[in-house]
């Protein structure tokens, strides 16, 4: 795929799309030519009407602090540059079985839906496929079932979903199958899609050992987050990627053709009103920044806001771009009831890497200023320093956390750089491009911490990594953050003040709210 530089842009490269195979090519009309030169120097940002029904999305990943997120956008102005082994048998629509290894996009496959209190098989579609090469582990169930997965690979138990290895305590705990667990198991006959779980078999796990070798696994992603393997109910497994799934880039169109979802106050209102709605932390937002450039025009984030702070619905708003000030007013006024927390990512203080990196953000200055704002406000808010990228940013830990504590942040956190599908290779292009003598360093130290790959989705280790390096970081940054006194910030938000406008509701005997 061949690059072209263009100001103001993160990348200027289009990868081919995982999902059609296309080739894209960047069409005349969508540059913005110099005058001076009539060169096309820049290229045009597009806007489309997002007609989703929905805009709270669910997330079930150990490793995100938050189980649902809003989200105003699909792409981003900002240009920010699990496994069963092959002979796993997959259910298909049509009741045969598949090897895991021979499914293609777009299968139909049965996957399961909740209905009521029932959990119900329903056809679905396979929207992603790929391999990796994971330690393998056979669990064996008292029907003499076997199946061989990664430690990460997660099963619907009669408990609920459960990785295949884990601990009670410490950095790997998290739930996971035990010789007291009972796995729900198709039963042998005829597949109905449309029928209930609850008939299905009860066989319980008798043996999870691991095998000692690494095998080539593959995992799939389907319109329902599940499929059916081997019988057993199994869980398949972030910005730029989504993009693709439009079948668009993750790469130049990630950046220039943006999806703003103008009806998101309406929807956001209708969701909170729902007898269902559990007052939790709402992430704003869990995969685009809801403050790029377009808000300035669009507000799809402060109405968003508006609703929220009539819920007084706790919300942790997620940022690099010091337009969130303009939403003090809102963000304040949750405040008033523990319901609001920001986070400022800031990347670097050299201001000349950020505006390669990030051409489209604010700069640290602003980001700063944004920070002391906030606090002065009442607001709760924190630094993440995120990505750390090796041998570009990483030195500059202890400057940007001191930075943040005099701004009046109170907590910080981090996060390595990731690089999943196509923006491995979106990212190799900018730093061959931008930082050519630090490249091969960056791209050691990345695969020193990702256990010798790019990126590894595994739970647990995808936001921090692994090893000597990533231990390093960790200690570097603990330390700092606990000098400068930022390790006490994270409360959880209060949610005990949520109402519904126009709703009448019964207070507590010895409640007590702000006016």
């Amino acid at each position: 795929m061949a690059r072209e530089t263009f100001p103001n842009r993160g990348t200027g490269i289009d990868p081919g799309n995982r999902f059609t195979g296309r080739e894209i090519e960047l069409d005349g009309d969508e540059r913005d030519h110099d005058a001076a030169t009539g060169e096309g120097a820049r290229v045009r940002t597009r806007v489309y009407r997002d007609t989703s029904r929905t805009v709270i999305s669910r997330n079930t990943s150990p490793d995100i602090p938050f189980e649902a997120s809003l989200n105003p956008y699909r792409g981003c102005e900002h240009g920010c540059s699990y496994c069963l082994v092959g002979d796993t048998l997959i259910l298909m629509a049509d009741t045969r079985q598949k090897p895991i290894v021979d499914l293609q996009v777009g299968d139909r496959i049965v996957g399961t839906e909740r209905s009521g209190q029932d959990r119900r098989l329903v056809e679905t579609t396979v929207i992603d496929h790929w391999r990796s090469l994971r330690p393998a582990f056979r669990v064996t169930l008292s029907d003499g079932t076997t199946v061989v997965a990664s430690a990460d690979h997660r099963f619907l138990t009669w408990r609920g979903w459960k990785h295949v290895t884990g601990s009670t305590s410490g950095a790997d705990r998290r739930p996971h199958l035990t010789t007291n667990d009972t796995v729900l198991r198709l039963a042998t006959g005829p597949i109905v899609v449309g029928q209930a779980l609850r008939g299905a078999q009860r066989a319980s796990v008798t043996c999870i050992e691991p095998l000692g070798v690494d095998l080539p696994m593959y995992d799939i992603t389907t319109g329902t987050g599940d499929f059916i393997a081997n019988g057993m109910v199994s869980h398949n497994c972030y910005a730029r990627p989504t993009h693709e799934y439009l079948g668009l880039s993750a790469g130049l169109d990630f950046e220039r053709m943006l999806f703003a979802k103008l009806d998101a106050p309406e929807l956001l209102a209708t969701e909170l009103a729902k007898p269902s709605w559990v007052p939790k932390h709402l992430a704003l937002s869990g995969v685009t920044d809801p403050y790029q450039p377009i808000e300035r025009r669009l507000h799809v984030t402060r109405g968003c806001l508006e609703v929220l702070a009539a819920h007084r619905q706790p919300v942790g708003v997620i940022t690099k771009n010091a337009l969130v000030t303009r939403d003090l007013d809102l963000l304040s006024e949750l405040a008033r009831f523990g319901a609001a927390r920001v986070m400022v990512s800031i990347t670097t203080l050299d201001e000349d890497l950020r505006r390669r990196l990030e051409p489209r953000t604010s700069t640290a200055a602003e980001r700063l200023r944004a920070v002391r704002e906030l606090a002065a406000a009442g607001v709760a808010v924190g630094v993440n320093v995120a990505p750390i990228i090796p041998g570009l940013n990483d030195h500059e830990i202890p400057a940007i956390l001191e930075a943040a504590a005099e701004a009046g942040a109170d907590g910080a956190a981090w996060t390595l750089l990731r690089l999943p599908h196509a923006v491995e290779e979106i990212f190799v292009a900018w730093l061959r491009e931008h930082a050519p003598l630090r490249a091969d360093r960056v791209l050691a130290r990345l695969r020193e911490a990702r256990g010798g790959a790019l990126s590894d989705a595994r739970f647990g280790h995808r936001m921090r990594g692994e090893g000597v390096y990533a231990r390093q970081i960790k200690t570097l940054f603990d330390v700092h953050r606990r000098r400068v006194g930022l390790e006490r910030g994270g409360a959880v938000l209060d949610g005990s003040h949520f109402r519904v406008p126009g709703r009448a509701r019964q207070p507590g005997l010895f409640t007590t709210e702000p006016a």
